[in-house]
Formats: C-alpha cells, structure tokens, sequence
C-alpha cells in the first residue's frame, strides 16, 4: 500500500512580522495559497521587478548557523524556520511575499509562523504529493558528527502486523557537545506528523553560547538582540531565560532539520538519525535525498544532482 497523499496549500492568506536576528531588518511576511506543483516560493517584494527564489536544493546556499536560498537577485536568510512550520504542517504549496531579505526571528522558533499558519488553515489539491521511500541507506558526515537516512523496518510475518501506510517519516537528533558543556546531552525523536510538530517541536527555541553572541555582536550583528529573544548559554545555563522543555536544544535541531529537509520537495518515508548534525550536513542529507528520488523517478525528468553522500 503506497504511503501517498494529496498536495495541499493554504485556505487564505496569512501575515506574520518581525525583526531579522542578523540585520535587525523588519520583514513583513504574506503567506498565500498557490496551485499544486508550486512548491513554495519567495518572493522579494522589496526588490525591483520582485524577483522570486524557489526553495528547492539547487538554490540552497551554505551559510554559518543559517540557511539561505538564492537564485540571481533573490536572497533570503534563515528560511529555515519558515520552511520548518510549513513542512511541519504539510503545506506544500505556498508563495511568501518579503519586505526584506531576513526572515523574522520572532522568538527563535517557528512558533509565530505555525500559529498563523494553522489559523487559516489548509485545503487538499487534486494532485498527488510526490513521495520517496526509502530503499537504502544514506549517510553523510564522518565519525564525530552524521547523520543517517534509512528505510523503516518491516514487520515480521510471524508477528501478524501489517505496514501502516499512514507512517512517513521518523525522526531522532542526538545533542552531545562534549562533558564541558553548560548544554546538557540530551536527544528527541518524533514521527512527523502536524499534530506532533505543533505540540512537540514549533515552540522549541535558538540557542546560542555566550562567547559566540558577544563575538557576533563585536563584529556589529544583533546588536538589538538580547538573552529574551532566544536562549543563550553561560557555564550555568541559560541566561535571563528558562528553557520551554528540558530538551529544548535538541527539539530546536530537529526543527532545524525539518525545515532544511522541506527542500527535497516530497515527502520522505523512513527513519533519519542525527548525531551532532546541523545546516551543513542537512543539506547534504536534502541534496542526497532529492537525488534518490530522481533516480526512482525517471519520467518526471528531474536531473540528479550530485550527492556528497555514500550509500550503504
């Protein structure tokens, strides 16, 4: 039985506002339905011509601590966050009109877009959304950070259970920065499912070390950010903050995953495992991914892209 489902987009139009993390910029967000086989698009509305970029791995860029899509004079920073709300939700075509390059920071997670997101609701398309299935195993990364893509187990038929074509993808990050750390080693996993990323993963917040957000800001960026728009660690913890659950920084790095993953541009049925991972080798694991994906589909003439990854 295929573990398949329709395309959806948006019921109406949302809006969301807020300041960038690195350019301090306001940036007015508008979310609006689009027709199936859209995916989702940005559009720079504070550009001459609104010239658009379309988030799909051949317009990701590599950046420190972020994600960025860029195609000719489209650019837009930390999408990843935005990109994690709508995947999280199954919306899978969308256009977002920008007033800036930035997307808003908000309060360091995808809480803000995914309230706004879920109040107008979505709507099922006639088109069926493209899915991969995992046949193989994929990894990326070496031995100190990786992460692990790989076929869900299937039940033995002596146990009388069937597949549940209901089940997409599974989820698991492992956080370990090293016994010296004031971040606690600490992992989550989820089944990625609406209802699951709304009321496990969209809260979970940025977080940062002292040290880095006092270079960042001598350097002159975020200066106007402070310990209460995303979390930041000293030797004994947070500072000026709390943490929403005890393994929030591990549900923030599965939130990062979610939205970098939203690049594949299907659905994904299996198990992936990161250990360590972040924006770097979740590109490679997307890159990966939506090479696969054109491997097993060649009628719908996507040209593969070139993976950094082995197959197991």
């Amino acid at each position: 039985m295929r573990a398949e489902r329709n395309q959806t987009t948006l019921a109406a139009p949302c809006t969301v506002s807020g300041r960038g993390y690195w350019s301090g910029a306001t940036n007015c967000l508008t979310f609006l339905p689009a027709p199936a086989d859209s995916g989702i698009r940005f559009v720079r509305t504070d550009l001459l011509g609104h010239p658009s970029v379309l988030a799909v791995v051949e317009n990701r860029d590599s950046m420190p601590l972020r994600t960025c899509l860029s195609r000719g004079r489209a650019e837009v920073d930390m999408v990843e966050h935005v990109l994690a709300a709508l995947h999280g939700l199954q919306i899978d075509n969308a256009i977002v009109h920008c007033t800036a390059c930035e997307m808003p920071a908000m309060d360091g997670s995808s809480f803000a877009f995914t309230l706004a997101l879920q109040a107008v609701g979505r709507v099922d398309l006639q088109e069926v959304r493209p899915t991969l299935t995992l046949d193989r195993t994929i990894r990326v990364g070496d031995d100190r950070q990786w992460i692990v893509a790989q076929p869900l187990p299937s039940p033995m038929p002596s146990s009388g259970l069937v597949a549940d074509p209901r089940q997409r993808l599974e989820l698991e990050y492992r956080l370990d920065f090293g016994p010296d750390s004031p971040i606690l080693k600490s992992s989550h996993a989820i089944r990625l499912e609406p209802k699951t990323f709304f009321e496990t993963i969209c809260a979970a917040r940025t977080f940062i070390g002292v040290e880095t957000a006092q270079m960042l800001q001598a350097r002159g960026m975020a200066k106007h950010v402070t310990e209460q728009d995303l979390i930041v660690f000293d030797r004994h913890g947070p500072v000026n903050n709390r943490l929403r659950y005890p393994d929030e920084c591990a549900r923030h790095k599965l939130l990062d995953l979610i939205g970098d993953l939203a690049v594949t541009g299907v659905d994904v049925v299996g198990r992936i495992t990161s250990h360590r991972g972040g924006h770097q080798l979740n590109g490679q694991m997307s890159t990966a991914l939506r090479e696969l994906f054109a491997q097993q589909n060649p009628p719908n003439n996507i040209q593969p892209l070139r993976s950094p990854a082995r197959a197991a």
